[in-house]
């Protein structure tokens, strides 16, 4: 596990501009009331460091370390794995004249690739949300201590989905043990669960709440309830191949509680207070802009995907493609074909290929300086998520209330209202009972073909209602989530058409990221001979 390398403090201003870590820490607004006041170490390491000096204390009240917890995996599901799974999943390519995501394009990922994941998780938001438990407990602080543990469960859910058995019950014990335990990752599931329900039974709206402290629901705990509720959906979901008993029983005893869920325009939209100020803009933002407004050589590698593309064309989805893909640079952006993308993996002499000649990640996913696209928030979680979960839960049989279609319709509205869009517009567009049939190239390298019918928004018209559901689950999530579009990918195998890469080293879709090499080096108990490739997370078994 993680071993000191120096003591840091809880808000360090860095940005990581390196091609495999694309993350960054974001010092908070709350910074000058902390003082420096809790120390980030390994997971591995004492959290907290005694410390006699008066001007620099070793305790705040948890509410006050909660900014830092809260945004550390923002990073991480908003910048680092959302990059990752919207190139692994079909949203994003390479374009041609860069080698920037050369590894990721030729599935070569290597243990120190990714690393950075492991470490915002376990030498950042857990020991922050540990500390903030503990300090709730022993305070009575009952809708921080609600917050630390469906924030723990949020996390692990992500390390997880990413690396498979990971420590759990034996991590974070500081120096007693630095070379904790792996447990099986079905078993943290479940734990997942069991800190979802702490968290949602300690919640009381009539408590004193963390107010501002709180970057993602500014302390509204009726928010928490429903994000907790919508998560503990996601995690039983997941597990719907794989263990469907466990899932039925957990979501049909969701439905006899009432449980409620994000409903329109409650967005998990995490935000400290993002500037136009290096190590303090929104992350993503950081990636593909300087401070000085112009585009990173990491904006012009980030290219469209032809699949992604093609989905929005072939379903005459024209409003989404303007926000969630710009216009290739000086052409009409009120003509479809002038967004452009590429496959994964095309041949980077092509000049056709050629980044200007290419659309980009869209205003919605990165908006402009002029813009202050630094600010966006991050989002850990959209509200069209929320429907679409309901929806699929609503089409197996297990959860009671609107119907399966109702959710499905009522997720591609949120979607359209999210992007800036109405309902009538929405509903237009799920009225399609056929796709377009202008769309030239409807078949994918791996030979998949797009069948217009099939892939018709019409949900009567739908000849699959599951992937209709994670499809346009998966269209929502563009750019905005694309570690929950691939893990959905590799749970259910939708959309049919994404494809391996055209220079990927082996003929098969990674299904995991590799353990990072500090643990490979440091602690014996490292799972052995895992790949990219191989073993399978445990719920995907499709």
């Amino acid at each position: 596990m993680w071993k000191r390398t120096g003591i840091q403090r809880v808000f360090p201003q860095y940005c990581r501009k390196n091609r495999s870590d694309h993350t960054m820490n974001i010092p908070f607004k709350k910074a000058a009331l902390l003082g420096g006041a809790i120390l980030a170490l390994g997971s591995c390491d004492d959290f907290l460091d005694v410390n006699q000096n008066p001007n620099d204390p070793t305790e705040v009240p948890s509410s006050f370390a909660l900014p830092n917890a809260i945004n550390r995996p923002a990073v991480v599901s908003g910048n680092t794995l959302n990059v990752l799974g919207n190139l692994w999943v079909g949203n994003w390519a390479q374009a041609g004249d860069y080698l920037f995501y050369l590894p990721e394009q030729q599935y070569n990922l290597t243990p120190l690739t990714y690393e950075s994941v492991w470490t915002e998780m376990y030498a950042g938001s857990l020991p922050d949300l540990a500390y903030i438990e503990r300090q709730a407990r022993a305070s009575g602080d009952k809708n921080t201590l609600a917050i630390a543990r469906i924030m723990q469960a949020y996390d692990y859910q992500i390390l997880v989905d990413a690396f498979g058995d990971v420590p759990f019950g034996e991590s974070l014990q500081g120096t007693s043990n630095l070379t904790p335990n792996y447990e099986k990752a079905e078993v943290i599931y479940d734990n997942l669960i069991t800190m979802l329900n702490e968290g949602l039974a300690s919640i009381d709206v009539n408590a004193t709440n963390p107010g501002t402290n709180d970057i993602l629901f500014k302390g509204d705990m009726a928010k928490w309830r429903r994000f907790a509720n919508t998560l503990k959906l996601r995690v039983y979901l997941r597990q719907a191949q794989a263990r469907p008993t466990v899932a039925q029983q957990g979501i049909q005893a969701m439905a006899t509680a009432g449980a409620t869920f994000l409903g329109a325009n409650e967005n998990a939209a995490v935000n400290p207070g993002y500037l136009n100020t290096s190590g303090k803009q929104n992350p993503l933002y950081a990636l593909f802009y300087n401070t000085a407004g112009a585009e990173t050589s990491n904006r012009k590698a980030t290219r469209a995907n032809t699949l992604g593309l093609d989905y929005l064309k072939a379903t005459n989805d024209t409003l989404r493609l303007k926000r969630i893909y710009s216009v290739v640079s000086g052409r009409n952006a009120n003509s479809y074909r002038n967004y452009q993308g590429l496959y994964s993996g095309a041949p980077s002499s092509n000049p056709i290929y050629n980044s200007t000649r290419l659309s980009a990640p869209g205003a919605s996913v990165v908006d402009a300086p002029t813009n202050n696209g630094f600010a966006k928030p991050v989002y850990l979680m959209l509200a069209s998520e929320s429907f679409f979960l309901q929806a699929e839960a609503a089409q197996r049989g297990w959860l009671t209330g609107a119907s399966a279609q109702t959710q499905y319709e009522n997720g591609i509205k949120e979607s359209f209202r999210f992007l800036g869009f109405t309902d009538a517009q929405a509903q237009t567009y799920y009225a399609q009972t056929t796709a377009a049939t202008t769309v030239a190239d409807l078949t994918a390298p791996n030979g998949a073909t797009f069948d217009p019918k099939a892939i018709a928004p019409n949900w009567t018209a739908a000849q699959d209602k599951i992937e209709a559901i994670i499809t346009q689950k998966w269209i929502a999530n563009n750019g905005f989530n694309g570690f929950e579009a691939w893990s959905e990918f590799r749970r259910t195998g939708f959309p049919k058409g994404n494809y391996i890469s055209l220079n990927a080293t082996q003929q098969q879709f990674p299904v995991r990221i590799p353990y990072p090499q500090n643990e490979l080096s440091n602690n014996p108990n490292t799972p052995k001979g895992v790949t990219i490739f191989t073993p399978k997370i445990f719920w995907d078994v499709n």
